[in-house]
């Protein structure tokens, strides 16, 4: 019997959404932008409030600095049909009823990959297409996901034995160990060679995923597996029941990780790391990864200050780990087609609103700091890269306040228990300071609540014009 192919709705649509996609990338009016940083960086309320400039960026929106719309060749925005059917849609409306309540909250956080695709509608201001047509579109697709899934990327160049050793250096740490005990102590009963018990390894799995969340609660950046303190859609399955074992325990129980006892408990963590890189890792680097050409990476500074000297350290490694995931150098028409790589990349400390705009400058500094190492490499790609200070959505405002008859500048806000407050954050170092700074003083930079919106459209911001700008306009020109 001859076979005849069924094409139905679904099929019909996805194929037009790759035609469109490909059409777009030849004529170089589609850009990829991946919003990525590590949890609590701020993701969410980043894309809520991308959308929302662009959006408003005819009406309310203050964007003097985005020069599409300074230059008056902003016709329009528009939210368009999901790109990928597979993926959930950002909750954008969601996001905004959250900040729009009285009183206010923030959006919540990632909890998996979603995607929203917008339309932009521009006037050309130069090249032939200034005398051939009127109006261009611009699709622009942003990607946002759990920071923590980040840092599983790097175990694709691992095997078992290598993560155990990298695990293990992390177990040995000072600030980690008193939150191992009670995984360190299930660990030390384990019979590797032992025929596997699922339930066994099930609940020392799950003491080892309440270690990485103590870690995570004591302000430590470098945790993975990233789905063990995020499962999403994995939660309970068996793939995530697996964890690190110790170099001590293989050389005494006789272990050949190369030729482990089939069945045994070793056998099966063995084949759930491995399926975990081959089944839950390359897809997601895969399907998302791979199709990136513009890049931000938020990072929470501020917050890193506050926890301390070991959890600053612990932000700029997990940095470095993740800057070795990404694929980076000038794109083609080829390349976009076929292999796009990452061009632009924007570094943005998240909060700028939390200390005084006389901070700012520094704030920046201790970024470009942080990120020497993991910057050496995007340069030598010839990547064009920024640093900034932003705040998506501002939740104070600032002023000047007198005291011992100096001005002095302040932060006007609501804090978190919804109480008004004015008061000097302190003072930002350009650097990491010594571990001593810390056992002398130390830094607590304050957390607010949304501002009240009071029926205005347009959230306020600080910098995201300019960040809109570099991200953007060359290819709005």
């Amino acid at each position: 019997m001859l076979y005849r192919p069924k094409f139905g709705p679904d099929f019909v649509q996805r194929t037009k959404q790759k035609l469109k996609g490909v059409t777009a990338r030849i004529l170089d009016q589609q850009i990829n932008l991946a919003v990525t940083g590590l949890s609590g960086s701020g993701k969410t309320a980043f894309v809520t409030s991308l959308v929302n400039q662009l959006l408003e960026a005819n009406e309310q929106a203050h964007l003097p600095f985005f020069s599409v719309v300074a230059e008056s060749r902003l016709v329009g925005v528009k939210r368009d049909m999901q790109p990928n059917l597979n993926c959930s849609r950002f909750a954008y409306e969601e996001a905004i009823k959250q900040l729009s309540q009285q009183p206010p909250v923030w959006p919540a956080s990632t909890s998996g990959v979603s995607q929203v695709r917008l339309k932009i509608r521009y006037r050309p201001a130069k090249g032939l297409n200034h005398f051939f047509t009127e109006n261009i579109n611009l699709t622009l697709d942003i990607t946002d996901y759990p920071g923590e899934w980040l840092l599983d990327l790097p175990l694709l160049d691992m095997d078992f034995q290598q993560w155990i050793e990298h695990c293990q250096s992390e177990l040995q740490q000072v600030n980690r160990q008193p939150l191992a005990e009670p995984f360190m102590l299930a660990l030390n009963g384990l019979d590797l060679r032992a025929a596997g018990d699922e339930l066994e390894l099930q609940n020392i799995a799950q003491l080892y995923s309440q270690y990485l969340q103590n870690c995570r609660a004591k302000g430590v950046q470098l945790i993975q597996p990233g789905r063990f303190i995020l499962p999403g859609e994995l939660a309970g399955a068996p793939v995530l029941h697996f964890f690190p074992v110790l170099a001590a325990q293989i050389k005494e129980q006789k272990v050949d990780l190369l030729d482990p006892p089939k069945g045994s408990n070793i056998d099966l963590l063995i084949g759930r790391f491995n399926h975990y890189k081959e089944q839950v890792v390359k897809p997601f680097y895969k399907d998302h990864f791979k199709a990136f050409d513009r890049q931000v990476v938020l990072v929470d500074c501020l917050s890193a200050l506050n926890q301390g000297y070991d959890s600053y350290q612990d932000l700029q490694s997990a940095l470095d780990w993740v800057m070795r995931s990404f694929d980076y150098g000038r794109g083609n028409i080829l390349n976009r087609l076929f292999k796009p790589k990452i061009d632009k990349l924007a570094f943005a400390a998240s909060k700028a609103d939390h200390i005084t705009p006389d901070q700012q400058t520094n704030l920046v500094k201790l970024l470009d700091s942080m990120l020497h190492s993991a910057r050496k490499k995007i340069q030598f790609e010839g990547v064009i890269s920024q640093s900034t200070a932003v705040a998506a959505i501002r939740a104070s405002k600032s002023a000047l306040s007198s005291q011992n008859g100096q001005s002095i500048p302040v932060l006007s806000a609501i804090d978190k228990q919804g109480q008004p407050i004015t008061l000097y954050p302190g003072d930002v170092p350009e650097r990491l300071p010594s571990r001593e700074f810390w056992l002398k003083q130390g830094f607590e930079f304050p957390h607010f609540a949304p501002p009240l919106l009071q029926g205005d459209h347009a959230l306020p911001h600080i910098r995201m014009d300019q960040l809109l700008d570099f991200l953007l306009a060359d290819k709005l020109l």
